[in-house]
């Protein structure tokens, strides 16, 4: 049975990325080739993995090597580990082994192999052009990598390990995430050290109406702001949709941004206006709640107006 199933939305050879193992890292592809688009199927029976199911996020592709590897499954565990604390990221772990050792594998370690597929005879690693002829235990076969492509499945970026050892750390992996989600508008964001909504649980607040603290050691990077979750299932629910839980107006009051203004809140002060959480000042000088309630439609187009224009600059 094929494992892959192919269509290309652009030419596959504007893919491809030149790589010299005597060199030790791979030669980023040129502009024109990481703006070309795919999708893809790999994997065999009930276990098959499709990329269009990952649009909308990033899709981390890790090419592990053919044949049983410490180094592949110790960044295999770090990778599944770490990844909840980045938003908006897939990842899948594909591996040409024949399908008695595939099998194996699913069965001696059930959820740590939850995201491999078996990319029978190398076909995904030839679609993305993995350079081959790495030796390893007597054997010829594909260099381990890793490929991202965005939502949209166009390639971001790709790192080809010149050694089974030779593999991008997890940290670098979640910056270079950061650094292409990044949104200008965090810079205009109510987040004292890059701590979204004062360290609340945003999932809390869509989908329960509470105002809940968040676990510091429960968090979530989204565009450069870190979230913070009261459990590990409001940080799952956050990351796969983490723009319907990111606050209105980058966390600031609603009823001052409707004038142009930015204002501390109280974040026990909120409410949900048509999906989107909004944040009230609440304290000595009043309730600011209760002035958005008087004409909630009129304040919440004068807002919006106002945090366009506030992060266009202008």
């Amino acid at each position: 049975m094929m494992a892959v199933f192919v269509s290309s939305i652009l030419s596959l050879a504007s893919l491809s990325a030149q790589h010299d193992p005597a060199k030790g890292a791979p030669t980023p592809p040129a502009e024109a080739e990481s703006a070309a688009m795919r999708t893809f199927t790999v994997g065999e029976g009930d276990r098959r993995f499709d990329s269009s199911t990952a649009r909308g996020r990033y899709l981390a592709i890790h090419f592990l090597l053919g044949d049983e590897c410490p180094f592949c499954t110790r960044m295999m565990r770090e990778y599944e580990e770490k990844l909840p604390t980045v938003a908006g990221v897939r990842q899948i772990f594909v591996q040409n082994i024949p399908p008695e050792a595939f099998d194996a594998a699913v069965r001696a370690n059930p959820e740590g192999t939850r995201n491999l597929y078996r990319d029978a005879d190398g076909r995904l690693a030839e679609l993305f052009k993995i350079p081959g002829g790495y030796r390893f235990h007597g054997m010829t076969m594909a260099y381990p990598a890793l490929v991202v492509l965005d939502g949209e499945g166009r390639e971001v970026f790709r790192h080809i390990g010149a050694s089974n050892a030779d593999r991008l750390p997890f940290e670098q992996f979640a910056a270079r995430i950061a650094d292409l989600s990044r949104d200008p508008a965090v810079s205009h964001a109510n987040a004292e050290k890059g701590l979204a909504l004062a360290g609340f649980d945003p999932v809390a607040y869509v989908d329960q109406s509470a105002a809940t603290p968040g676990d510091p050691k429960i968090v979530s990077m989204h565009r450069g702001l870190t979230y913070r979750f009261s459990s590990a299932r409001h940080r799952a629910l956050f990351n796969d949709a983490p723009e319907k839980y990111a606050p209105a107006y980058g966390g600031w009051c609603a009823t001052a941004m409707a004038e142009g203004r930015k204002v501390e809140v109280n974040p026990r002060s909120f409410k949900i206006v048509g999906g989107r959480l909004m944040l009230f000042y609440k304290g000595a000088w009043g309730d600011a709640l209760k002035d958005w309630n008087k004409d909630e439609p009129g304040l919440t187009r004068k807002a919006d107006e106002a945090w366009s224009r506030t992060i266009a600059g202008r």
